[in-house]
């Protein structure tokens, strides 16, 4: 199996899946333009193309974050919410995923836990939409035995955007779109980078 061109045609079937379903779970208007196109391609081709260098078993199961969640990250970080129609399906295939390798459903469990008693206590730190996503990617991670690394890239991942939306020009919003680090630091940990 040549590993390149397989990432080149999973790049070229999800990356205009990601927008596509980005766009009708969009409550704004949207039209992806070439750079979103290039982006989205680009994000789905070389997580393909790592985790078909590393482990081809697992691209069945990180297919389902790149495209779903990708999606909903493009949502989240032009409207500032994570749609239903996007976290529901990405969470029901991660827990089919994580019992199907025979894990345990407990670090999913404690996961919902702990972003629950977030939400009840400091309400303004994480979103309903960031509670539906983060069990998700938590099964993924708990498959790929890299919880804790994608947990510490999450973080960061927050933090920087955090950052960049505070030091953007007219973009001083005390709203940070969680679901882009979410996505991409589970996706990062996943295919060992």
């Amino acid at each position: 199996m040549n590993v390149v061109l397989v990432g080149a045609c999973t790049a070229a079937l999800a990356g205009p899946a990601v927008l596509t379903l980005a766009r009708r779970a969009s409550s704004l208007s949207y039209a992806p333009g070439p750079w979103d196109v290039a982006a989205a391609t680009a994000v789905a081709g070389l997580t393909a193309t790592l985790v078909l260098a590393r482990q081809p078993a697992e691209l069945a199961m990180l297919l389902p974050v790149v495209v779903l969640g990708g999606a909903a990250a493009v949502v989240d970080a032009r409207e500032g919410r994570l749609p239903d129609a996007l976290t529901g399906p990405l969470l029901l295939g991660s827990l089919v995923a994580v019992l199907a390798a025979g894990r345990s459903l407990v670090g999913v469990a404690a996961s919902v836990a702990i972003l629950l008693v977030l939400k009840m206590t400091a309400a303004a730190a994480v979103g309903w939409g960031d509670v539906k996503l983060l069990p998700s990617l938590v099964a993924v991670l708990t498959v790929q035995g890299a919880v804790l690394t994608g947990i510490v890239l999450m973080a960061l991942l927050v933090a920087l955007s955090a950052l960049l939306i505070r030091l953007s020009p007219g973009r001083r919003s005390a709203v940070v779109p969680y679901g882009p680090a979410l996505v991409v630091g589970t996706l990062v940990a996943a295919v060992g980078l």
